[in-house]
């Protein structure tokens, strides 16, 4: 019994061997007729060679036009993988992440740079091979290398070795270009300037938000495209590309070749940090000037801050809106009613904010709140508000000399009416002497005004000067004799 069981399982063992003996001979059959015919090609590629190498292949080439790829090689352009562009492959297999423009033009470069003739054989092979696995990984950019890697290998095939053909190459391929910062410059290039900070902050999301480990590519297209076109820039725009190259500086010193998440996310928080540079610009003007604001003063610094058309009216409405709630207690009435008139304005205007002409309109408008009626007696007044300091007597006479020295018949009225309002808001400013001489101009004003008449007699005016001068001079302390 045990030895019939035996026996039966001898006789499965060897079916199932010779089974197994069958099917290995059948793929050494097929094997040996690929061998076979390898051999045959092989001994074709070689006996055409030379015809081959002097007149090239006629009718074009084998790559499929547009792509990256080739097709198929025919039996008589097989060449074995290149060992130098093999190494250079599997270092990019040791990368993770997207695959760059410049990552493959350095591969390429190295794998290819020995000049052994086989750049267009063995090595674009071996390159060509692994691009067609890697299809995933490769960013757009590095798909138009691999462009260029097979125009130059079909270009060599058909015309032969040229000189300087290998270097061309290189060179073209490290002129390809970041995609997404191209097509965001090419929207930049369409729009009319002055290009605002929203513009560049939206090109800069736009062209840097794919994460293709290529921001040295992406900043330097943008750094060039800055460079060329300088004259287009707002100041918010140039603000903007420097918060740029600072972000994307720091990740590159630290080995980064694209920004993490983290560190885009806070430039995109930056770039809203951006406020409107022309209207904080004309607000540090105020801020250095001494105290109260006059509606003047405030309509200038609107003129000269959201003046400029740069479609970034919102934001220096914004930046007008909290310098006035920091500085209330420094607004004359008349500058009250300057920032109501300009934010009525912009209100009508919608979300888009002012245009040129809803602009002039405000201006025109806000124009009527004047804390001054003379403009001679303003501009010598306002030369005060820079002053640090107390007003000495000197520096008021000075001031009231210029502003009502100019013969039109206010010195008394107008010219009067504007040193009393603005004494009255910098009192506190004044030095005991400068006090002296606002009495002594409303001595004057009050005797003329008395008359009937708004301004001052010339020779009364000289008198009162001179009077005003006396209050300057410095007196020697006395001195006491004894006897």
């Amino acid at each position: 019994m045990s030895v019939a069981t035996s026996f039966n399982s001898a006789q499965k063992t060897l079916a199932r061997t010779e089974s197994k003996l069958e099917k290995l001979e059948g793929k050494l059959e097929r094997a040996l007729v690929k061998e076979h015919q390898l051999l045959k090609d092989l001994r074709h590629m070689m006996k055409h060679h030379a015809p081959h190498q002097q007149a090239g292949r006629p009718g074009g080439d084998s790559f499929d036009k547009g792509g990256c790829f080739p097709s198929k090689p025919l039996p008589n352009e097989w060449s074995p993988l290149d060992l130098g562009a093999l190494s250079e492959t599997n270092k990019l297999d040791q990368t993770k992440g997207p695959i760059t423009a410049d990552q493959l033009t350095k591969a390429i470069q190295r794998g290819t740079g020995d000049h052994d003739g086989q750049a267009a054989k063995g090595e674009y092979r071996a390159f060509a091979e692994w691009a067609e696995k890697n299809q995933d990984r490769l960013t757009p950019e590095a798909k138009q290398v691999m462009d260029r890697f097979s125009k130059f290998a079909a270009e060599r095939k058909a015309n032969g070795h040229q000189d300087g053909d290998w270097r061309k190459m290189i060179n073209d391929m490290k002129g390809v270009g970041d995609k997404g910062a191209e097509k965001a410059l090419a929207g930049l290039d369409k729009l009319p300037k002055p290009i605002s900070g929203d513009d560049m902050a939206k090109a800069i999301r736009s062209g840097t938000k794919d994460a293709d480990n290529n921001t040295a590519d992406e900043l330097k297209a943008f750094q060039d495209w800055a460079k060329k076109n300088g004259d287009k820039l707002s100041p918010e725009a140039k603000e903007v590309m420097g918060k740029f190259e600072k972000h994307a500086t720091k990740a590159m010193a630290t080995g980064d070749k694209d920004l993490s998440s983290t560190e885009w996310s806070k430039m995109m928080k930056d770039f809203k940090s951006v406020g409107d540079v022309s209207a904080r610009d004309s607000l540090a003007k105020l801020d250095k000037e001494n105290g109260p604001i006059s509606g003047e003063d405030l309509l200038g610094a609107i003129k000269q801050g959201a003046g400029d058309a740069d479609g970034n009216s919102t934001k220096e409405l914004a930046e007008f809106q909290k310098w006035a709630a920091k500085n209330q207690d420094r607004l004359t009435p008349e500058a009250q009613k300057v920032m109501e008139t300009y934010e009525k304005h912009s209100k009508t205007a919608g979300p888009k904010g002012l245009d040129k002409p809803g602009f002039d309109a405000m201006v025109k408008d806000a124009s009527q709140h004047k804390t001054f009626h003379d403009a001679s007696m303003r501009t010598a007044l306002e030369t005060l508000d820079g002053k640090n300091g107390k007003i000495s007597a000197k520096d008021l006479t000075n001031a009231i000399s210029k502003g009502a020295g100019d013969l039109d018949g206010q010195a008394a009225g107008l010219e009067y009416a504007d040193l009393q309002k603005w004494a009255r808001q910098n009192y506190d400013r004044l030095s005991p002497d400068a006090r002296k001489v606002v009495d002594t101009y409303e001595k004057y004003a009050t005797q003329s005004l008395a008359k009937g008449e708004t301004g001052i007699a010339n020779s009364d005016f000289q008198k009162m000067v001179k009077e005003m001068e006396q209050l300057s001079v410095v007196r020697p302390p006395p001195r006491f004799i004894t006897a």
